[in-house]
């Protein structure tokens, strides 16, 4: 193995809107009168909003990427500037948004979300690589990138 992908998770407002523009293109496509080329357009930009994902590409040279994909094919990279970690963590931690801006507050201005995070700890920084819900899923990429790097592997999450 020479690297490990880590993609990023789209927050469940983003699913639900992007979910809703596709579905509305759709419909645009086939019940209006507007010109054909338009509703392709509007169609196209929905499929690349519902598409559209971030990854991580962590490398064994320690040469990383930030992966800009579409329906999991990368269309855009660029250098990912890391420190070599000292070690990785793995622990649970609550997030909080603030939605006051814009057509996402019409679905909730406060949004809370535990996750599991695997964080790479250089001295006192730290990076969040990847975060999700699944306990097995984030211990899973951290085996995998402990095993790449030959860092070791503190789990903080069942405490």
């Amino acid at each position: 193995m020479n690297s490990v992908l880590c993609e990023q998770e789209k927050p469940v407002k983003g699913r639900i809107l992007s979910i809703l523009i596709l579905v509305i293109a759709i419909a645009f496509l086939f019940y209006t009168e507007e010109p054909l080329l338009s509703r392709l357009i509007f169609l196209l930009l929905s499929l690349g909003v519902f598409g559209y994902s971030v990854s991580y590409k962590i490398n064994r040279d320690f040469n990383n990427q930030k992966l800009f994909s579409l329906f999991g094919f990368p269309i855009f990279e660029t250098k990912l500037d890391l420190e070599y970690p000292d070690y990785i963590s793995i622990f649970t931690t609550s997030f909080s948004l603030d939605n006051e801006w814009g057509a996402v507050s019409a679905i909730g201005t406060k949004e809370r979300h535990s996750k599991i995070v695997i964080r790479f700890f250089s001295g006192n920084k730290n990076f969040t690589l990847y975060k999700t819900e699944k306990y097995g899923k984030a211990y899973k990429k951290a085996n995998e990138l402990s095993e790449l790097l030959g860092v070791e592997i503190y789990d903080r999450s069942k405490e």
